[in-house]
């Protein structure tokens, strides 16, 4: 299957300090598989984007990563790195069938009315340049995968909260949006800190990421071909590239599963973590 690169319009204003903003609409009618920023100018690094957020009908799915955090996110997959690019990546590149490659792109067919903006904050760079380019499919239901349509209506978000443990803690208990009330599938949660040493995450009561060491966790990873990062712990619910792993957060009734997320840190910290979640945009 191919997949058609689209040079978007420009943004119509891109400069230090200011949000840069470009409407998705002219990508009406496709489903996106990702969005790849080019930066250019005299100085404008991925630390100068400080906040990258996608909002379709209103509704936030990308919730204010930074082009750091995004390009650490894209490295601990495996995918490439280099200084004047970044992915945003609806759709899974390293999933092990076409069908869960293409299980959470963006469907603007399925969402055809319902408007997709694109913003970047852009801090102290030096005449910066911003171009977007579109990584594009069909739309999912005309692609022949026998996607149903709570599949088309699927896509990948990622949900911001921030932990602020004051002190060293041991598997202490933080609200982790996760989308659990609404019938997420979760399938990473990434967390970005200086002194997290282990984590543990219970669903119903039970333990299914036991208090794991973030040295057993990197080294669990690596087995299974990730590439683990520093200052970045990932619970990786697909760590073996199957979407069929993602942790669902209600029962086969719709009832939320209980779910708690234990932090153990070494000091005070400022932890920002990103649940990398399946849903649809009605249930984010």
């Amino acid at each position: 299957m191919s997949l058609p690169i689209r040079k978007l319009s420009q943004f119509p204003s891109v400069s230090a300090s200011s949000v840069a903003t470009l409407s998705l609409d002219e990508l009406r009618g496709n489903a996106i598989h990702g969005i790849i920023l080019e930066q250019g100018g005299t100085t404008f690094t991925k630390a100068h984007m400080t906040e990258i957020k996608v909002s379709v009908g209103g509704k936030s799915i990308i919730h204010g990563i930074s082009g750091a955090q995004l390009q650490d996110l894209n490295d601990y997959d495996g995918l490439s790195a280099t200084s004047d690019y970044v992915g945003i990546w609806f759709g899974d590149p390293t999933a092990r069938t076409i069908f869960g490659q293409h299980l959470t792109d963006l469907d603007l067919s399925y969402y055809d009315q319902a408007g997709a903006v694109l913003e970047v904050t852009i801090g102290g760079a030096t005449a910066p340049t911003l171009q977007a380019y579109a990584v594009l499919g069909p739309p999912k239901a005309a692609m022949g995968l026998r996607y149903s349509e709570a599949d088309v209506a699927m896509t990948r978000a990622l949900i911001r909260t921030v932990a602020t443990p004051s002190a060293a803690v041991s598997k202490q208990s933080y609200s982790i949006g996760l989308g659990s009330s609404a019938g997420a599938a979760v399938r990473k949660i990434g967390m970005f800190h200086s002194n997290l040493t282990s984590v543990e995450y219970k669903k119903n009561g039970i333990a299914i990421h036991d208090d794991v060491s973030a040295a057993l966790n990197s080294y669990l990873q690596a087995e299974f071909a990730r590439v683990p990062q520093s200052g970045l712990y990932v619970l990786d619910h697909i760590v073996d590239a199957n979407q069929g792993g993602a942790d669902q957060t209600i029962d086969s009734r719709g009832r939320p599963f209980p779910m708690q997320v234990n932090l153990t840190t070494s000091a005070a910290d400022t932890i920002t973590v990103f649940a990398d979640v399946r849903a649809a945009l009605q249930l984010l």
